[in-house]
């Protein structure tokens, strides 16, 4: 398969090379292997990361960052650069991102976009108008206390002020209802009209790959039981004993939500496991969701400076 893509992908850029590759893979594929298979084969290129989470300091085993090894010789950018207690909005890894593509390629390199987090690619793909609204922690912080006293009131207000935002989300996404109600609270407009979608800003070329449940469930089991193999427990736990809480954004996510339940005491080791299984099942879900939609866009109604390889 791998020589395939290869030979795709290195005739693209010999024709465009100013384009951008999107390497869009689901969970536990193997996406930033494609990524240094790839540049280590033949491509002068550098990597920026797509993942909400790699962005944070101390937390390697559940975010399966590539090796410092491999990132001194292959440059990766939007790595472990934050602290797990600073915030971190789209638009700063959409502004983050497109000066450092623009650096990549003033100096006649390729820029690869690795995805993990598909609010992140989107804000390129779908090139959305993003308001500069900081994240306000207390906020925040008051908005989960309230949903955690009574669930999915947040999405019935949402619905309120935005019903259009609040159909495309589940009312159990927490963090994307808080958001959208944090940038009404801010700009006193509604997230949909001040995110909405513009022309690609430059030519992109897309790796997409497809994974049933089927194959994706028993790869996303072996990644979980080398994660606790690879001390995912004690590096949860020295990430609470640097005083980082679940109220940070670093730890809003599943895997380390689990984690922190049992070192909690809240149930035991084996029920975390389940959980974390069961929860990361449930994340793949949602990401097949939004494959099928940059498949229908392959498919039925391309994006105008979009290429497209679709993988098997």
């Amino acid at each position: 398969m791998l020589e395939k893509i290869e030979t795709q992908v290195k005739k693209f850029i010999k024709n465009n090379p100013n384009w951008v590759v999107f390497i869009v893979w689901p969970t536990a594929s193997g996406k930033s292997k494609l990524s240094i298979d790839l540049i280590n084969s033949w491509i002068d290129a550098e990597v920026v990361s797509a993942d909400s989470r790699q962005l944070f300091k101390y937390m390697d085993i559940w975010t399966d960052k590539i090796s410092k090894e491999i990132r001194e010789k292959i440059p990766h950018h939007l790595i472990d650069f934050l602290e797990p207690d600073q915030n971190y909005t789209a638009w700063d890894w959409k502004q983050d991102t497109l000066k450092i593509i623009s650096n990549i390629q003033n100096k006649w390199k390729t820029a690869f976009v690795v995805w993990w987090t598909w609010l992140y690619t989107d804000t390129i793909y779908k090139n959305y108008s993003l308001p500069d609204a900081k994240p306000d922690l207390e906020f925040r912080n008051k908005l989960y206390k309230l949903e955690e006293k009574t669930p999915w009131i947040l999405w019935e207000k949402l619905n309120e002020i935005d019903s259009q935002e609040a159909m495309k989300l589940h009312p159990n996404s927490t963090r994307f209802i808080i958001r959208a109600l944090e940038i009404y609270e801010k700009t006193w407009k509604p997230k949909s009209e001040v995110c909405f979608e513009q022309e690609v800003p430059f030519p992109i070329l897309m790796i997409i790959k497809w994974a049933e449940k089927e194959i994706a469930n028993p790869k996303i089991n072996k990644r979980i039981k080398e994660m606790f193999q690879a001390w995912l427990v004690d590096e949860v736990k020295n990430l609470l004993d640097m005083w980082y809480t679940i109220e940070n954004q670093a730890l809003q996510s599943i895997w380390y939500k689990e984690i922190i339940g049992y070192l909690k005491w809240k149930y035991n080791l084996e029920k975390a496991n389940e959980l974390l299984k069961k929860n990361t099942h449930h994340y793949a879900k949602r990401q097949r969701s939004f494959f099928r939609r940059y498949l229908w866009d392959m498919k039925a109604k391309p994006k105008k400076n979009v290429e497209y390889i679709f993988v098997n």
